[in-house]
This record gives C-alpha cells, sequence and structure tokens, in this order.
C-alpha cells in the first residue's frame, strides 16, 4: 500500500521535472487529495469549493475507464487540453491517481514521457 509520504515525494519529483508544471496531485478513490498539490508561489484556476467535485469527476472517469480494460487494455495515461491548460491522469496502484497540469505552454508530450519514466523506475504504475 502507498504511504502519504511516498506519493508527496512523488509530487515533488514531478515538479522537477518541468518549470510549467502547475499541479502535481495523487487523489484517492474517494476523490479526496491525500498528497501534493499546487506548486508553490501559484494559484489554483478553480475555486477552492469546486476541487473536490473537481477530484470526484477525476475518479469516476478513471474507474469508468476500466470498463474498456478487456479490449483495449488498462489505461497508462489520460491526457485532455482545454483553453486554459493542459491536464493529465496517471492510474496508480492501490486505487489511487496522478493528477497532473501543466501551463499552455508546456511541452506535454515531454513532460508526460518523464513522468511515465518516473512511475517506471519507482514501480508505482
Amino acid at each position: 500500500m502507498l504511504d502519504k509520504a511516498t506519493l508527496d515525494l512523488l509530487c515533488n519529483n514531478i515538479f522537477a521535472l518541468d518549470s510549467t508544471i502547475r499541479f502535481a496531485g495523487t487523489i484517492n478513490k474517494m476523490g479526496k487529495l491525500v498528497a501534493g498539490g499546487m506548486r508553490q508561489g501559484l494559484q489554483s484556476m478553480e475555486n477552492n469549493d469546486k476541487s473536490l467535485e473537481l477530484y470526484v469527476e477525476f475518479v469516476l472517469k478513471n474507474e469508468m475507464n476500466k470498463d474498456f480494460d478487456p479490449e483495449f487494455g488498462r489505461t497508462i495515461y489520460s491526457f485532455s487540453e482545454r483553453e486554459k491548460i493542459k491536464l493529465a491522469s496517471f492510474p496508480l496502484e492501490d486505487n489511487y491517481l496522478l493528477r497532473v497540469s501543466i501551463n499552455k505552454n508546456g511541452v506535454h508530450n515531454k513532460i508526460i514521457e518523464s513522468i511515465l519514466e518516473l512511475l517506471k523506475k519507482t514501480g508505482l504504475n
């Protein structure tokens, strides 16, 4: 089972990958942020009242994707680009979800590859 110290270290290592990463957090299956958060000095785009709703949505999407695992295989990561931000999700063991947000000018494919390498190296995916 993953512990908070391991998940916090993971988030810190992700922030070190690229300065355009705004948020690196681990969410449990109930939609609660258990490690990580916003990069120090940055303000979240959503208001705090919507954070839980947003995290629950991420978890539900991840769970719904599992319905297609027999046909397509398990999800390695999910990515979406919006008008103001880029978002990536990485399912972890023990039903945790790593969520990363990237500034629009961030080179997301490079960042995602680096995160996947980090997860492989640490055995968390």
